[in-house]
């Protein structure tokens, strides 16, 4: 069976070095023609990580990718329990120094992989929390919800002059560097309010 190792240096030109010789420290026979390197920061998903995928790919079942730190495997909890899951369906195994030399890909009770699931729901739950959390206070403060105005009111004032004088959507989009879905929604609602300024008060 073959042993691949990983290593993501995030620009640290002594990262691959010191990878090795932990890696070889740790007692692992390593191939110099099974080392693969990406050059990745660490905010870039598994799936965009090149070297990565490559070790993905050649991996065949039982053979085992071993990398210095789990943060190799993904920009985030969930990232990594997917990488990991995917060498799990392959039939390989995984180690991550960082975390011992367990296989990160066992099956059974108390699995790894569902730990880290467990860790990734949490980290979930957490996030949501805290933006729900921000949302309120923000409310409470009178700040405003949703996304920001994309045009400023002279702009609006200027797109809505230019659809008068019979340009485009198209054309004033450009100009304002904005699409045409928010030049569209301010035509839409120039035309609502306009009727409704134009419609007869009702009887009493």
């Amino acid at each position: 069976m073959t042993l691949i190792v990983y290593i993501n240096t995030a620009g640290n030109q002594d990262g691959r070095d010191t990878d090795l010789f932990q890696i070889d420290a740790a007692g692992f026979l390593v191939d110099m023609g099974c080392v693969l390197v990406d050059h990745c920061s660490h905010a870039v998903n598994a799936a965009s990580r090149p070297a990565l995928q490559r070790a993905i790919r050649r991996i065949k079942p039982g053979d085992t990718l071993v990398v210095a730190h789990l943060g190799y495997l993904g920009s985030s909890i969930s990232d990594a329990v997917s990488t990991l899951a995917t060498l799990a369906a392959k039939g390989a195994h995984a180690i991550s120094l960082d975390v011992g030399k367990a296989d990160l890909c066992a099956s059974g009770e108390g699995s790894p992989i569902r730990m880290l699931q467990l860790a990734a729901e949490l980290e979930r739950d957490a996030k949501r929390a805290r933006a729900l959390d921000a949302a309120a206070i923000a409310k409470k403060d009178g700040a405003h919800q949703g996304r920001p105005a994309s045009l400023s009111d002279s702009q609006r004032q200027q797109a809505l002059s230019a659809l008068a004088a019979g340009s485009t959507v198209t054309a004033i989009a450009r100009v304002l560097s904005t699409s045409r879905q928010t030049i569209i929604r301010l035509r839409d609602a120039a035309t609502r309010d306009s009727a409704a300024m134009q419609s007869p008060p009702m009887e009493h």
